[in-house]
């Protein structure tokens, strides 16, 4: 962008050297703002720190890994001129790369603290920006053409000596154009003043000087380019004043949703995001930004309240135990005991319970039906919509300061009143502990089966982990089909479930969870499985009644395995089931099968109550592109806050323009422009058979959703098929290759865990 200084250009009363006279008057744009933030983005991939983990010697450097293209910019030392070291550089590095895997890993972006990774890559930005004058003042001496020919013709050891002079000089003459309204740009002009002094050889203290000596002639400095202050004036930067995933999306994209092999025993597992996985493992650079799938959960100590009201620590209770519900009493079926893994926990000022940030909490707002309000309020909304998929249904919205819950004192007959959250702290202090605590309840007693949680006399409705299994319909009989399958090959009395089973699940569980349900997906017909035994109340309860003389370390391990399970297929099994009629038995062709399942949407968003949706599709090769439209089908339990669209786009993929990139467009239906808005580069690839995920922003760029879909390559004849199946499917058919799906998922992770875990 050009500047229109209006103004004419100043004659140098001090000396008649036309070259300082040109160096004055030469004002630059912003392009070398531009310049200075490419720099950045190349320091910053340099600085990405850290290496694979191997058994012997060192695996490959994360930065080859993640940005193969990389060469050093020739102007990489300016950086230096921020004063940030190297340590600076690669935690910045770090959390910019997890904001991308955050948007990009479609496995493992449930796990990503997302809100620590945003706050901590703004702190950076706001800390580069401010220490951006001295790099912008070598750059502009290194790249800006016109400076760099004057540069060129001065006298080194009297250049810097002429302008000083010249600009105390000219005093008068910007006064006179400050008072006539002519020098329209005073904060611009002299920060470029002092960059070009320093490109002349002036310190920061020689700039302190001079800029003094103009104030005490009677320069009107603006403040905020003043003595000191210039130092931390970043408008050079204002074209592109973050660096952030956006800078690093196209260079980086591949490598974070590609797929990783993991072997063990003969067999060979795709890791989705495996390498996202391995940099933000234990010990490696991104740990701190992930956290592990699962624990929704309170500490011993936090209680709840029984069948009478009265207080009970959460480590007390026990199969058969009451709890009061919103609607009454229900009975505790299992007391799940997850690790805590290092987890921050959070506690509400004034008192309660002591939750992990993915903790459900009941909302207390007053809803209306022109704007309605999430039904949970969590710290982390998005973790535990990925870790609890039926949740997310009805709104998972932020909790903070000025959130409203549902409270109530100790007692049987105490009324519940809306209470606002007045400070959210974290707490220290409970690693005697190595466990937390939730509660599951006998599925056929309470509505919602949501329990009251806290300490001493105040108390909040909360949600437990566990999916509502109404909502949660096939999904949850495919998921209890799996654990069915586990605890009756490999659960107490039988292999004891080793503790090392949860290092392993941390550690691999998507590639394990993922591979099995792939494994499954491409071997089970979608027609023809017996309809399932017992109703899914009936064979959740069996479930249950097997736990009931399990140890503390026994169900820690059941815990590990639920929460990576759901984590992992419980957001892909009911939009796989919903079109189990597809043909995912003859995968490899030339078609294109391009399934769009559902969005999910924040509580804030965009998008009005009740609106039909509108989903552009685009898919874009080398030199072509191809676009279809989906629409919102307003059924399967739509929400404000869900919508489903499970519609199936068949593209030829023969040819040498092969798609790659996907992009998706969210209109209102009737509104003239898109309101949401996704971009997928790579999506479409080689990989027969790919379920994926993408984050939709806003015009302004705020994420504040995902939608999901799948890839997968068909034969025309395969693809012609399948469209005349679909009528065919039923709620019968539905349920019985849900269960399918589970019973041929076992075996599969069996294997798996037993190669995996310690011997």
């Amino acid at each position: 962008m050009l500047l229109n200084i209006s103004r004419p250009a100043l004659a140098v009363a001090v000396t008649a050297d036309p070259v300082i006279e040109g160096i004055i008057n030469l004002m630059p744009d912003y392009g070398t703002g531009g310049r200075l933030h490419a720099l950045y983005v190349n320091k910053l991939q340099s600085a990405l720190p850290g290496n694979y983990s191997r058994l012997f010697g060192t695996g490959p450097a994360f930065r080859s890994v993640f940005f193969p293209a990389w060469q050093p910019d020739p102007n990489l030392p300016f950086t230096s001129d921020t004063g940030l070291d190297d340590a600076w550089w690669r935690d910045f590095s770090v959390a910019v790369l997890c904001q991308a895997i955050a948007e990009m890993g479609s496995s493992i972006r449930g796990q990503m603290v997302t809100a620590k990774i945003n706050a901590d890559v703004s702190s950076f930005n706001v800390a580069l920006r401010e220490r951006s004058a001295r790099a912008y003042a070598r750059m502009l001496a290194s790249t800006y053409g016109p400076l760099v020919t004057l540069l060129r013709q001065v006298n080194p050891t009297t250049a810097k000596q002429q302008f000083h002079d010249a600009l105390l000089a000219n005093v008068l003459n910007r006064v006179l154009w400050f008072q006539a309204g002519m020098w329209t740009s005073p904060d611009w002009e002299m920060f470029n003043q002092y960059a070009k002094y320093i490109a002349l050889g002036a310190s920061d203290a020689e700039v302190d000087t001079l800029i003094g000596e103009l104030l005490a002639a009677g320069l009107p400095i603006p403040a905020h380019v003043s003595r000191g202050t210039w130092r931390t004036f970043s408008e050079q930067l204002r074209e592109k004043p973050n660096v952030d995933v956006i800078d690093i999306r196209d260079a980086s994209s591949g490598p974070i949703t590609a797929s990783t092999l993991i072997t063990g025993g003969g067999w060979a597992s795709q890791m989705p995001n495996g390498n996202c996985y391995e940099f933000t493992a234990n010990s490696q650079p991104g740990t701190r930004y992930r956290q592990l799938p699962g624990g929704c959960c309170f500490t011993g100590d936090t209680e709840v309240l029984n069948g009478e009201g009265r207080p009970v620590p959460l480590r007390q209770m026990k199969p058969g135990d009451t709890v009061l519900t919103r609607d009454g009493t229900a009975t505790v079926a299992f007391t799940p005991t997850p690790l805590r893994s290092g987890r921050t926990l959070y506690s509400l000022a004034g008192g309660g319970p002591v939750f992990t940030g993915t903790h459900p909490f009941l909302n207390g707002g007053t809803a209306n039906l022109s704007s309605p309000l999430p039904i949970l309020l969590a710290l982390e909304p998005r973790s535990l919509g990925s870790a609890v998929p039926t949740l997310s249904e009805y709104g998972i919205g932020q909790l903070t300061i000025g959130s409203l819950l549902l409270s109530r004192t100790a007692g049987l007959n105490e009324l519940a009143v809306p209470t606002p959250v007045t400070g959210i702290n974290e707490v220290a202090g409970f690693d005697e502990d190595p466990y937390l605590y939730d509660l599951n309840l006998v599925t056929n007693t309470g509505v919602r089966q949501e329990f009251w949680a806290g300490q001493a006399d105040r108390f909040y409705l909360v949600s437990p982990e566990f999916p509502v299994l109404d909502e949660a319909a096939e999904a949850a009989t495919a998921v209890v089909a799996v654990m069915e399958g586990l605890f009756q090959a490999a659960g107490p009395g039988k292999w004891e479930w080793p503790s090392g089973v949860i290092d392993t699940v941390n550690l691999f569980g998507a590639g394990v969870f993922h591979s099995a349900l792939m494994d499954a997906l491409a071997s089970t017909p979608s027609f023809g499985a017996p309809i399932p035994t017992g109703t899914l109340y009936d064979r959740i309860e069996r479930l249950y009644q097997g736990l009931g003389s399990i140890t503390p370390e026994g169900a820690a391990v059941v815990a590990s395995l639920f929460d990576s399970l759901m984590s992992t297929i419980g957001q892909w099994i009911a939009s796989l089931v919903a079109l189990g009629w597809r043909r995912g038995m003859l995968l490899g062709g030339d078609v294109l099968a391009l399934s769009v399942f559902d969005i999910t949407l924040a509580s804030a968003n965009p998008v009005p109550t009740d609106s039909l949706i509108k989903l552009e599709v685009k898919v874009t090769g080398r030199t072509l592109s191809e676009s279809a439209i989906v629409w919102d089908r307003c059924g399967r339990a739509n929400t404000h806050f869900h919508h489903y669209f499970d519609q199936l786009i068949h593209l030829d993929m023969a040819g040498e323009d092969r798609p790659v990139d996907l992009s998706f467009a969210a209109s209102i239906d009737g509104a003239p422009i898109p309101v949401l808005f996704a971009a997928v580069p790579g999506a479409v690839g080689d990989v027969p058979h790919q379920l994926q995920s993408a984050v939709l922003r806003d015009s302004s760029g705020a994420v504040v959703g995902t939608v999901r879909f799948d890839t997968r390559r068909l034969g025309r004849d395969a693809a012609s098929q399948e469209l005349g199946d679909s009528g065919l499917w039923t709620t019968e058919a539905a349920n019985a290759y849900a269960n399918a799906l589970g019973t041929a998922m076992v075996q599969p992770i069996l294997w798996k865990l037993r190669e995996l875990s310690p011997k």
